[in-house]
């Protein structure tokens, strides 16, 4: 894995540095937004902007990364995110902070597509799903190294920004100074949304409660810390374990849908998640102190994260593997969907009935998924085991990913662009 790993050794080290800093915007911001005196719905668009902007960002980006290539674009897109940082300090302003933050999504876009574009030049078909692996570990786990960075200061001042602003720029150092060659440009994929609606509801609708339940807890869940009494290092702490619990629990959910069916493991964590979300939404600031809260929020985590990876992997069992890029296209979309509309809905909530009232939300949408995934599967019996793709973790940050997929069929500059192609019974 090392001797795989070399020619990339620079790019996954900014990867790194650059998801830290990510990890520590993304609770920083609730958290002074709350200090600012935002409204719920306020901060509820704060964290709808990004997604909006991340959607924009995987349909403009490309263009840009063609035009200059992967080591302009990525050096470009990581001097422009590091202003949003300082940007937030400077101007405490609702509609500045809305504009930054999709700011900042249509930056990562750009960054992830330039990121996960490289990587797939120097994956080979045998040596793709390992590749892909270790992007996705980093990808799940250094954002909570840098949720734990809000002990470095207060959230009221300006240095925590200042400490983003640094990993931002620091991100760049690695991929400037490599001696790689940089790759070639990513290729688009068809966005194709009625075409997989007409063969996967269960897959398109899934993401879509998906991104309405994750982006909410993203971006509104310090306000819920706070409603149970922890202090900005017991937040911080709180994110940290729902989100390394979604990334263990990955391969376990996994095998298991490999066996049982996608739909029916599906079913069951959507039913365990909002189980232990609407627990979440009675914790009380004792619960929170003996650690009742944490093994709850932990157990939600590992329900709640794999849903979009299940739903990828049951449409590309529904299709041939030269439409794996495609299929990952449109669930990306219709999970950004979900997710812009996830943070404004669950805020509206929150405003009428308190900030518990996050995971209030966060159980009506696994409830949907649950019932979704019910009614296919009453309306499609479950696939014969030849049609059955492995599982595979996937990240949700944008299209290039998708060709790092082992399902996916390797992309060759020559071929031609497949048009049209049945679904598999």
């Amino acid at each position: 894995m090392a001797g795989l790993l070399r020619p990339v050794t620079a790019l996954l080290l900014s990867t790194a540095i650059l998801l830290m800093g990510n990890g520590l915007n993304g609770v920083l911001l609730p958290i002074r937004a709350v200090g600012e005196h935002f409204t719920r719905l306020e901060i509820g668009l704060v964290g709808s902007s990004y997604f909006a902007g991340l959607m924009l960002g995987c349909l403009v980006c490309p263009a840009i990364v063609a035009r200059v290539g992967h080591i302009r674009a990525f050096a470009a897109f990581t001097a422009i995110v590091t202003i949003t940082p300082l940007g937030h300090a400077i101007a405490t302003e609702p509609a500045v902070w809305w504009a930054l933050r999709a700011l900042n999504g249509l930056c990562f876009a750009g960054l992830f597509m330039t990121i996960e574009g490289w990587l797939n030049t120097v994956a080979t078909p045998e040596s793709r799903g390992r590749v892909f692996a270790a992007y996705t570990m980093i990808n799940l786990t250094v954002v909570t190294a840098g949720m734990q960075l809000m002990v470095l200061g207060s959230p009221m001042s300006f240095e925590l920004f200042s400490v983003t602003a640094m990993l931002y720029s620091l991100a760049a150092v690695p991929v400037a100074l490599t001696r790689t060659t940089a790759p070639p440009p990513p290729r688009r994929a068809r966005l194709r949304l009625l075409w997989l609606l007409g063969i996967s509801p269960a897959a398109m609708l899934g993401s879509l409660f998906a991104g309405l339940a994750n982006a909410a807890f993203w971006t509104l869940s310090p306000l819920y810390g706070q409603a149970v009494g922890l202090s900005d290092r017991g937040i911080a702490l709180f994110m940290t374990v729902v989100v390394l619990s979604g990334a263990v629990s990955q391969w376990p959910v996994g095998l298991l849908s490999d066996r049982l069916g996608r739909r029916p493991v599906s079913v069951g964590i959507a039913l365990v998640a909002a189980g232990t979300a609407l627990s979440l939404s009675f914790m009380t600031a004792a619960e929170g102190a003996n650690g009742l809260l944490l093994g709850i929020a932990a157990l939600y985590g590992a329900m709640s994260f794999p849903a979009y990876a299940l739903c990828v992997a049951h449409a590309n069992d529904l299709v041939h593997r030269k439409r794996a890029v495609e299929v990952s296209s449109a669930l990306l979309m219709t999970f950004s969907i979900g997710a812009i509309l996830g943070p404004l809905l669950a805020s509206l909530l929150m405003a009428e009935a308190g900030n518990r009232a996050l995971f209030v939300h966060a159980a009506i949408a696994q409830v949907l998924l649950a019932l979704i995934m019910l009614v296919r599967i009453r309306r499609r019996p479950k696939l014969p085991v030849e049609h059955v793709e492995g599982y595979v973790a996937i990240p949700r940050t944008s299209p290039a990913a998708f060709d790092l997929d082992p399902r996916a069929e390797p992309a060759t500059p020559d071929a031609p662009q497949v048009v049209e192609d049945p679904a598999r019974p």
